[in-house]
């Protein structure tokens, strides 16, 4: 079964609080792509529950990339915004993947799902 990453990363941005309900879509997504297929194992939820946890699985997946993060932590929700480029030192990039949320968590997977929907389809 095919998954839909625009409801999966549309259903992301708008959570109004961390939703794991939206994980295992997220990991399908990724596994379906052929994302920690690796020596480290699958992907599981364990690797998208947290911010510090899709932090790490986006230097596993671009490594060298960098990841730019802006928001504000509002009370009830934030406003993040992450953007995933190859270069920091160059406005040549010819992809960034983006993301944005209410929960910072959320705003960086759906920057990493985007940019491995761009890096599947270039193979």
């Amino acid at each position: 079964m095919a998954v839909d990453l625009a409801d999966i990363r549309d259903r992301l941005e708008k959570a109004e609080q961390h939703d794991a309900t939206n994980l295992p879509d997220a990991v399908a997504f990724m596994m379906q792509n052929r994302v920690g297929d690796g020596s480290d194992g699958p992907i599981t939820v364990d690797h998208v529950k947290s911010s510090d946890a899709v932090l790490h699985l986006i230097d596993d997946v671009v490594p060298g990339w960098t990841i730019w993060i802006t928001g504000k932590a509002t009370e009830p929700n934030g406003q993040w915004r992450c953007t995933l480029r190859q270069s920091s030192s160059q406005d040549n990039d010819e992809f960034i993947g983006s993301g944005r949320g209410k929960v910072l968590s959320h705003a960086l997977l759906s920057a990493l799902l985007a940019t491995i929907d761009y890096l599947s389809s270039r193979q």
